[in-house]
């Protein structure tokens, strides 16, 4: 036990320098697939440009050969289907076992071909799971053990995030409420770090600017928050609807009896429509934001665009291609933010405000189907490179996210992940089960373990509670020391066993 201490005190050191080399690397690769999709999204232009019978059935051939080598590329890595998220927090589990180097390989060549279909998805997902997988190549050059290569690929899926929206913050902030919704320093320090060089990185790259254009030029006053209520409102709503949707769409799919590559075509057949007749939402719909800020549009089509959006964003999604939904997730939160204002302001002075409106939406809409609200925040801010708006912000999180709650919807990659879980059958990796790792939990006031001996406390797996910090110290406990309020437990448990311990102290969860 006392040489386990010390090599996972050493670890906190080695992450230092992991972290720089995970986030420059994580960095790199992001930066490569931005510009990748960037340059799909200026081919897919000249693709639509010209409506021809001749144009449409040379489409339609090519698309028939893109559904081919993306279904090869979904055999040959299984695990690079779909954003990645929920698969990168199944490996840090232990369920999963992804091959990095095929990973890597399917997600680039496989979204960039989405991407110039036209298929409404993301780039942050994949850009997520890249990021962990590199990291996991890098834990095995440097012979890291299981344990330290399980941070790594955390480190590096916040790093993914941090150079995707260039949000250090936000990268950091993901991986403790969304991968692991607990916070330990293991996590902390080598994510922060990496996310912050990524981020560099990226600067370094492609310059020193916000993931949007458009930024918040006047605060919206106070007699106006009112508003935000109305946003989060609706945002809560477009929310559980568009989570339902990705998981109905799923379902669709996978009720379809028939070759992987002819339900990918179909998809595409229907991309082909929506190229020629509405070609504003294809892709992730970075363009069609940085339109909308600038431009205005009657409301029937701003809500036409709406619903197209969320149902087309559904079923590029569901069907299990190489592409997240971060992105058009956002487009939906700032289409719904502007509807509201193009409601409000036939009776409102809102002009100096409509930029406010689509911001408002797209944290509102992040509350709603991620449901980790900190992130959602911190996300838009960082984005949008303005702080004026935190006020806004959280009104409109704090509702959106309590609608969801009150429908009793799940978050959304709660859903995806036990998706994950099914479609590929967790006994198939139970090999890989056995795998420890360290855990982090804080216990509050109202815990029922308070006062409790470790001894007589009837926990639901077996663990080992290494340390605990108490009033700023540290201890080694004994089997017949007490659990007090504020403590916090550093704990040694199998990864298979993390989600009924996690359940044990979720009311403890540092978050």
């Amino acid at each position: 036990m006392r040489e386990f201490i010390e090599k996972n005190n050493n670890i906190v050191f080695k992450m230092l320098f992991d972290g720089i080399l995970i986030g420059i690397l994580s960095g790199i690769l992001s930066v490569l697939y931005r510009y990748i999709i960037s340059k799909m999204d200026f081919l897919r232009s000249i693709l639509f440009s010209n409506k021809n019978t001749f144009n449409i059935v040379g489409l339609l051939i090519l698309f028939f050969v893109f559904s081919v080598i993306i279904s090869k590329l979904l055999k040959w890595a299984p695990l690079s289907g779909g954003s990645g998220i929920p698969q990168i927090r199944a490996e840090i589990l232990g369920k999963f076992n992804m091959d990095e180097k095929k990973t890597i390989i399917s997600k680039t060549v496989g979204g960039g071909l989405c991407d110039l279909a036209g298929l409404s998805l993301g780039r942050e997902g994949p850009s997520i799971q890249m990021g962990g997988a590199i990291a996991k190549l890098l834990g095995k050059a440097l012979k890291r053990d299981s344990s330290e290569i399980n941070y790594l690929i955390t480190a590096g899926a916040g790093a993914g995030l941090a150079a995707a929206f260039n949000a250090p913050i936000a990268g950091t902030l993901f991986v403790i409420e969304e991968l692991h919704k607990s916070y330990s320093k293991f996590l902390l320090i080598p994510t922060l770090i990496a996310s912050v060089i990524a981020n560099f990185v990226s600067f370094g790259i492609l310059g020193h600017r916000s993931s949007f254009s458009f930024i918040v030029e006047n605060n919206l006053p106070l007699k106006f928050m009112w508003v935000c209520l109305i946003i989060g409102l609706l945002t809560g709503i477009v929310g559980v609807t568009f989570n339902l949707g990705i998981v109905n769409a799923q379902k669709l799919y996978r009720s379809f009896n028939v070759k992987m590559y002819i339900k990918i075509f179909v998809l595409m057949i229907f991309a082909t429509f929506i190229g020629y007749n509405f070609f504003e939402i294809t892709g992730g719909g970075h363009n069609l934001m940085e339109n909308l800020a600038i431009t205005s549009y009657p409301i029937k089509y701003l809500v036409l665009i709406l619903a197209l959006k969320l149902i087309y964003t559904c079923l590029s999604y569901g069907s299990g291609v190489q592409g997240g939904i971060f992105l058009p997730t956002l487009v939906i939160g700032g289409l719904s933010g502007i509807i509201v204002y193009s409601l409000l302001k036939g009776s409102f002075d809102l002009s100096p405000y409509y930029v406010n409106f689509i911001i408002l939406g797209m944290s509102g809409i992040l509350a709603s189907v991620v449901r980790a609200p900190i992130l959602a925040v911190m996300l838009v801010t960082e984005m949008t490179g303005s702080f004026n708006h935190l006020m806004g912000l959280c009104i409109v999180v704090i509702i959106s996210y309590s609608v969801a709650e009150l429908l009793k919807n799940p978050p959304i990659y709660d859903s995806l992940f036990e998706g994950q879980l099914k479609a590929h059958g967790v006994d198939e990796f139970s090999k890989i089960d056995s795998r420890f790792s360290i855990y982090e939990y804080s216990i509050s006031d109202l815990s029922p373990i308070i006062n409790q001996s470790i001894r007589d406390i009837n926990f639901p797996n077996h663990l080992i509670i290494i340390k605990i910090l108490r009033n700023d110290l540290e201890f080694i406990p004994k089997a017949d020391d007490l659990i007090k309020p504020g403590d916090k437990l550093t704990v040694l448990a199998r990864k298979k066993d993390y989600l009924d311990i996690d359940e044990f102290f979720k009311t403890e969860v540092i978050s």
